[in-house]
């Protein structure tokens, strides 16, 4: 992981996948700022630890996500169409739009996407295609503890 970005953690969630509460708090560094189609703001991070989602093609189609071009590291698809994710890429917003992540932020309410394409991570624009939106979080600033 990037020593360079602040360090925040996700701590609690509000709305999202039933398999996310068990696996928070989790720890990640902002990579980057990056524009999207709505809005300037969104922060690009990368998890001290992967977080696990299961869902299914079908979910991942009609969220307009490609899961042929997902790394074959995170992405499994069973038979049945089934797809169990492993991410360390994420996509915050803060919820209200023109907020934004910050250092001494706690419980900030944020948007969180999984990328479920790596490449992203160096696009110069998010698409969104790559990330998969799962949940509304809460935000808090790490940056001065020690990891």
């Amino acid at each position: 992981m990037s020593e360079n970005g602040p360090l925040f953690s996700i701590d609690r969630m509000d709305v999202g996948p039933d398999d996310l509460p068990a696996q928070l708090p989790v720890r990640a560094r902002l990579v980057r700022v990056i524009a999207g189609p709505d809005r300037p703001d969104y922060c690009l991070a990368v998890a001290d630890r992967p977080l696990r989602h299961r869902t299914s093609l079908e979910q991942l189609r009609a969220a307009g996500v490609d899961p042929a071009s997902a790394d074959p590291q995170m992405i499994k698809v069973d038979e049945d169409g089934a797809v169990d994710l492993l991410v360390f890429g994420l996509v915050l917003a803060a919820r209200v739009q023109g907020e934004q992540l910050h250092a001494g932020m706690r419980g900030l309410a944020a948007g969180l996407a999984y990328v479920v394409d790596n490449t992203l991570l160096r696009d110069p624009v998010l698409d969104l295609r790559k990330a998969l939106y799962v949940a509304v979080v809460d935000v808090t600033d790490r940056s001065d503890e020690t990891p």
